[in-house]
């Protein structure tokens, strides 16, 4: 069959669109699916750094220094380890193990930190707390520390959550907000200044806020 030189070029051009179209669309597909996280992955963190971040949409963060006061072992050969509490797309927690093998469990574990997506559903941290304020609430013993707001690295508001006991101790927890994601990290029965020091340590291995908003606009397309 005899096709005109013009017929010929527009069936190329149509074909070659066809091509190159699809293939367009998976590298945009696979910049929106980028999930960017800490910028250094210390050894203990390596392995459940890995598998939560091949789980979640939110941008994993972990501290590049961990302060000696934070460690129920600091004097171990290895004062510590890392496992998985939870990897879900728009959650994860990760726990901090005295001994390998101990998933969380209360006897071997001293902390954790993780992250959720807010949504309209979200309860506020001053909403989760709450009853930290009813004078019904007496637990067996408490820090003498109260709920504080706190200042974090980047000039970032930070919420402190003291630690309490009942049954077990809890950690003592510190809270902040980056584009739309909030982070948390606990150390159980630790004093302030050592849960913020893990905290600025976190943000300060994080992904620029740039790269943040590049991340959510993926999400949201």
């Amino acid at each position: 069959m005899n096709m005109t030189w013009p017929r010929l070029v527009k069936a190329s051009y149509l074909l070659l669109l066809m091509v190159i179209l699809p293939v367009m669309g998976c590298a945009v597909n696979a910049q929106s699916d980028r999930v960017l996280g800490a910028s250094q992955i210390p050894p203990a963190f390596a392995d459940v750094y890995q598998e939560v971040s091949s789980a979640t949409s939110i941008p994993v963060l972990v501290p590049t220094a961990f302060p000696r006061e934070a460690l129920r072992e600091p004097d171990a050969d290895v004062p510590l380890y890392t496992s998985i509490d939870l990897a879900e797309r728009n959650q994860y927690e990760i726990n901090f193990d005295a001994i390998d093998g101990c998933f969380g469990a209360g006897y071997c574990t001293f902390g954790a930190m993780g992250a959720q997506r807010i949504t309209r559903d979200t309860p506020s941290v001053d909403e989760q707390y709450a009853y930290f304020l009813d004078p019904n609430y007496q637990p067996v013993r408490r820090s003498e520390e109260p709920i504080a707001n706190v200042r974090l690295t980047g000039d970032i508001e930070g919420i402190f959550i003291p630690w309490v006991c009942g049954a077990n101790c809890s950690a003592a927890k510190v809270y902040w907000e980056q584009e739309g994601i909030r982070y948390f990290v606990g150390i159980r029965m630790a004093d302030m200044d050592t849960v913020v020091a893990l905290a600025n340590s976190m943000i300060e291995n994080a992904p620029s806020p740039n790269e943040l908003n590049e991340t959510s606009v993926g999400e949201e397309e």
